[in-house]
């Protein structure tokens, strides 16, 4: 497992009850860089080096990575670098490369996805939240570029919004726009729910919460859930 790999998202339902400077290379195009809602400097670079220390192998296959990112060699490198030393951006970032160089939308998903479980799960990240922010965003980007109706991309950029970068209705906006596409999204009515549950809007958590369970009957968590809620609620 990498170093700070982050869990999927818990429900914390119960509880509520309770009550980049970017770097010049070729497929880093600051031209590109998605608007973010949180201020501060998007630096890949900074990023990447957090992780290397003084390791002077580690340090030099930065150097080699930004200084020419189309370089396939150099991008398996990194792949690999990461595996072995348990490195989740530096997977996060061979992923985005590799899915620029090889058009590959999977890729760039899966990038996008280990940028943000790194955001979420790094204790050290609030100098770099905005770097981890805009390079899945700009994952999911390239990828909405050819298929608009990624539903992926757009719950992913929808949780960086609300998650990392604190813009909660953009990523309320982006949410519902993926459920106008397929209302049997899961992911999608799933951060919806969690969302209504956290600003007190329980009866609109409760449709969402039997919308998911008509999709997951078995889910036991959503069914205890929603018993709780219709519970407090009457």
């Amino acid at each position: 497992m990498y170093i700070l790999i982050g869990g999927t998202l818990v429900l914390l339902v119960v509880l509520s009850l309770k009550g980049i400077n970017s770097n010049k290379a070729t497929f880093d195009d600051s031209k590109n860089e998605p608007q973010i809602a949180a201020s501060g400097e998007i630096n890949i670079e900074k990023l990447l080096r957090r992780f290397t220390g003084s390791n002077e192998k580690l340090n030099r296959l930065v150097t080699d990575i930004l200084g020419d990112t189309a370089n396939s060699e150099f991008i398996s490198t990194l792949k690999n670098t990461a595996i072995q030393n348990r490195i989740i951006v530096f997977a996060a970032y061979a992923d985005y490369l590799s899915g620029l160089l090889k058009n590959n939308d999977s890729l760039l998903l899966s990038s996008a996805n280990l940028f943000f479980e790194g955001a979420e799960s790094d204790p050290d990240s609030m100098a770099d939240r905005s770097t981890y922010s805009a390079y899945s965003k700009r994952a999911c980007d390239y990828v909405l570029k050819k298929s608009p109706e990624n539903l992926e991309a757009i719950t992913r950029k929808a949780t960086c919004a609300v998650y990392i970068d604190g813009a909660v209705m953009q990523g309320v906006g982006l949410l519902k726009q993926a459920i106008e596409i397929d209302s049997n999204y899961i992911d999608a009515q799933h951060h919806l729910m969690v969302l209504s549950l956290q600003s007190g809007q329980y009866e609109k958590a409760i449709i969402r919460l039997k919308k998911l369970l008509s999709l997951q009957p078995e889910n036991r968590e959503y069914a205890e859930l929603l018993h709780k809620l219709e519970t407090n609620t009457k």
